[in-house]
């Protein structure tokens, strides 16, 4: 599918003690999670400016465009300028050390370790700094394990200032509250109306939407991994001609209560990622090591099977990220989770969040 899909490792109580309480329409404290997010979305961004910079020393390693429509000799001047064109120090570095899809866009935080295992420890290290500043840090020694000269010449930068944390608080209370409203609706049989859904059948929202919704909370204090324009691994599997593993299932287990009250919903819920914004398949955390098995005994006939539709590095990355995120769910006790449409904390102010 075309668009961002997110790999989350993700912590089964949230939504029994969270997610649940809600949709039944109970008294919760959201204050811990609310505190959490923007705790977690000021390490993000700090941690977003050295990725950024990175980013834009290698755009400046890219050889300028030829232009066209300039005669014979603008054509040959165009051409002379991209063959004795050479990227500077700097980006020459950053083009051997980065893997951009891995390191830039597929972690998160900036992560340069090899090993899953490490990689996770690593990702713990960020959600455990004191402070932005400590985070901070630790990008700063990642990128060193990169490359010691690039580290120590990286200037971070700066992009959009976040929107206030108070702001932000009030734009996930908002989201926790369209949970419990939505299900309210749902349960009274009553219409349902928001900026970005026209007036519909609570419950028909509810069957579309509140996966997703309730899914995207719980991404403002997981870490996940991100891969573009690739599909979950059940259709990988598939187009691989590899058996999916059995631990993949809908995600019904995120939604218990609700799926036995709302049948729709859990009829609505499945394996394959279809939509912009959706949920798909899901493991559950007594089943996270068949996954990472699963990877181990068949990861390479899928990535033969890519490699001969001309998508071999693509897949090796894709079943990376998914092997890494299966290994952090592991160590935490958490599930996996596949969804789509699932941005960082900061990235776009959080737009989605407040939905």
């Amino acid at each position: 599918m075309k668009g961002t899909v997110a790999f989350l490792p993700l912590d089964v109580a949230f939504f029994d003690g969270t997610v649940a309480p809600l949709l039944s329409e109970r008294k919760i404290d959201p204050e811990p999670f609310v505190a959490e997010a923007a705790r977690i979305r000021q390490i993000h961004w700090q941690v977003r400016r050295y990725a950024r910079a990175l980013e834009t020393i290698l755009a400046a390693a890219t050889p300028p465009a030829r232009s066209r429509g300039a005669g014979l000799w603008g054509d040959v001047k165009a051409y002379l300028e991209q063959f004795d064109w050479r990227p500077d120090e700097l980006a020459k570095r950053a083009l051997e050390a980065l893997e951009p899809d891995l390191h830039l866009r597929g972690r998160p935080f900036f992560v340069a370790e090899i090993s899953a295992a490490k990689v996770a420890a690593t990702v713990d290290r960020y959600l455990g700094a004191g402070s932005p500043r400590a985070a901070e840090a630790i990008a700063r020694e990642q990128i060193g394990r990169l490359d010691a000269e690039l580290a120590s010449r990286l200037v971070p930068e700066d992009g959009q200032d976040l929107h206030s944390d108070l702001l932000y608080r009030s734009d996930l209370l908002a989201a926790m509250t369209r949970l419990r409203d939505l299900a309210s609706a749902a349960r009274a049989d009553r219409s349902w109306s928001e900026e970005e859904v026209e007036d519909a059948p609570a419950r028909d929202v509810l069957r579309d939407e509140l996966p997703w919704r309730a899914v995207n909370l719980a991404a403002r204090v997981a870490p996940f991994w991100i891969a573009r324009d690739v599909d979950g691994l059940e259709t990988v599997c598939r187009v691989a001609q590899v058996l999916a593993p059995d631990c993949l299932v809908p995600a019904w287990r995120l939604f218990a209560a609700a799926c036995e009250e709302f049948p729709d919903l859990k009829t609505a819920l499945h394996l394959e990622l279809r939509r912009e914004r959706d949920v798909g398949a899901f493991v559950a955390p007594d089943d996270v090591p068949g996954l990472i098995d699963f990877l181990n005994l068949h990861g390479s006939r899928i990535i033969q099977a890519a490699t001969r539709q001309g998508e071999g590095a693509a897949c090796t990355t894709l079943l990376r990220k998914v092997r890494e995120c299966a290994t952090y769910a592991k160590a935490h006790g958490f599930g996996y989770l596949e969804a789509s449409g699932i941005l960082p904390p900061g990235e776009g102010e959080d737009e989605a969040a407040s939905r």
